[in-house]
């Protein structure tokens, strides 16, 4: 009895020793970032963004359609070819410009929903063309937001003659149509304006000093949840799925009618454009040029986020490299080639998706965020 008493008393505190490690190893290992490491310097990261990326790049919006503004005016004025393709040049650089701030549906552009005033399609021809013959509309209220932004301009400017002097014919004859082409990109224009003026004022003081967590309602959070639903359903679905028919039902029927700037007839520049805007922002580069500073890269660099063997941020990188490249593979106008070309279209939409769970799993994992959005595969 003794000599067992003795062994245990030996061997007792061994094995508190034993477990107790084992303990505090596991407590390590599943540990976040913030309970082992200092705190990621999110001040300094919102501060680059704001600073560098989302207000020079809300201003360039907002000074591109107060062009596009200026130009449909000439054009009423005197209606000709060249005025027309004067806006039609405007109107693309005004919607490339937008795919650069399309993803930031936070403070003062969530506020007014800008991106359902701004840019949804397919449009409702019946209620623009109703809106033009009646004189009477309010293009604020939500049953306009299919007939106004600039998928109605597409149509105004694109699709209303078979050449541009039937166009130009149509706002000759037409008087109520020269009004309702002008109200729309003022309102445009306006739209830019407002939320521009709101981040060169004190929304984006506001949104620097909201820093302290990555909490629901802190400007972390926020940002990442529209930037992730950004890319997931209006990129990802919005641009390519809904056309090529993915989220079609059981049939898969493709829709050419529901592709961006369906009248323009060029759609492609469109998604280009959006890829490469999300993948600057994420690295931290500034809007004008590619100045480096801190970025949702860094982020996930400084918490040595990983996919696999390689680090997260890289994936993410190239993932967003291998859609471009896919994308290459395929033409304009996307309504065609939907319909001629669907399996190289359904292959640009397989290697977007392949990016949904690097942004929306392993990133917000990484850096602690809680998706608070819901999208349904079947709207």
């Amino acid at each position: 009895m003794t000599t067992r008493y003795n062994k245990f008393n030996i061997l007792y505190p061994i094995l508190l020793i034993v477990v107790f490690g084992f303990s505090c190893c596991e407590k390590r290992r599943n540990s976040t970032p913030s309970e082992t490491t200092d705190p990621y310097d999110n001040e300094a990261m919102l501060s680059n963004l704001a600073t560098n990326y989302i207000v020079p790049a809300y201003s360039a919006y907002e000074t591109e359609t107060n062009q596009l503004k200026t130009d449909v005016a000439s054009f009423n004025a005197t209606p000709s070819t060249v005025g027309l393709q004067s806006v039609r040049t405007q109107w693309e650089t005004a919607l490339l410009t937008w795919q650069d701030v399309a993803f930031l549906e936070i403070g003062p552009a969530s506020t007014i929903a800008l991106r359902g005033q701004t840019n949804i399609y397919p449009v409702d021809t019946s209620e623009i063309n109703d809106n033009i013959a009646s004189g009477d509309y309010n293009l604020e209220t939500v049953s306009n937001y299919t007939a106004k932004g600039f998928q109605a301009v597409d149509y105004l400017i694109n699709g209303k003659g078979s050449t541009d002097q039937d166009i130009v014919d149509y706002y000759s004859e037409t008087p109520n149509a020269k009004v309702y082409l002008q109200d729309v990109v003022d309102e445009l224009a306006s739209n830019a304006t407002s939320v521009s003026s709101s981040w060169n004022s004190d929304y984006a003081t506001s949104f620097i000093d909201n820093s302290a967590s990555n909490a629901q309602g802190s400007s972390v959070s926020d940002l990442i949840n529209s930037l992730v639903k950004h890319y997931e359903t209006y990129v990802r679905k919005g641009k390519i799925g809904l056309p090529a028919g993915v989220f079609n039902g059981f049939s898969g029927q493709e829709m050419p009618t529901h592709v961006e700037a369906l009248y323009y007839n060029q759609s492609l520049p469109f998604v280009h454009r959006s890829l490469t805007a999300i993948q600057k922002f994420i690295k931290g580069e500034s809007y004008n040029d590619a100045v480096n500073g801190d970025g949702l890269d860094d982020y996930m660099a400084f918490v040595e986020a990983m996919s696999g063997t390689l680090p997260l941020e890289e994936v993410i990188d190239a993932q967003i490299e291998n859609i471009i490249l896919e994308l290459n593979s395929i033409s304009d106008p996307l309504s065609k080639e939907v319909v001629d070309n669907n399996s190289g279209v359904q292959a640009v939409y397989q290697e977007m998706q392949k990016l949904v769970p690097y942004l929306k799993v392993d990133m917000t994992n990484a850096l602690d965020v809680l998706i608070t959005y819901q999208d349904s595969d079947g709207d």
